[in-house]
């Protein structure tokens, strides 16, 4: 497996740390929420665009993990969209 494709598998487990961040918002309560719900948005954002980011780039250059890297740009950005649509109604 290419290194950029390991790079984007990483980036996408900095997304689940945002996701359990924002988890951990939606269970507490206080001011301390809106931080950790700030927080868990903009690491959660940040691994899933690198994420789509690293996963064009492998696409682009390695031909025999083309089909692999295009699965992981899509779940990539359907998480994005349902982060975004998320935090929308939240």
């Amino acid at each position: 497996m290419p290194w950029i494709l390991r790079f984007a598998i990483g980036c996408l487990f900095v997304f689940v740390m945002g996701a359990v961040m924002i988890a951990w918002a939606c269970m507490s309560t206080g001011w301390q929420t809106l931080s950790w719900f700030a927080w868990g948005c903009a690491t959660a954002g940040a691994g899933l665009i690198l994420t789509a980011l690293l996963a064009m780039l492998s696409a682009a250059i390695h031909k025999t993990w083309r089909g692999f890297s295009l699965a992981l740009m899509s779940a990539s950005v359907l998480l994005f969209v349902a982060l975004v649509i998320f935090a929308k109604f939240a």
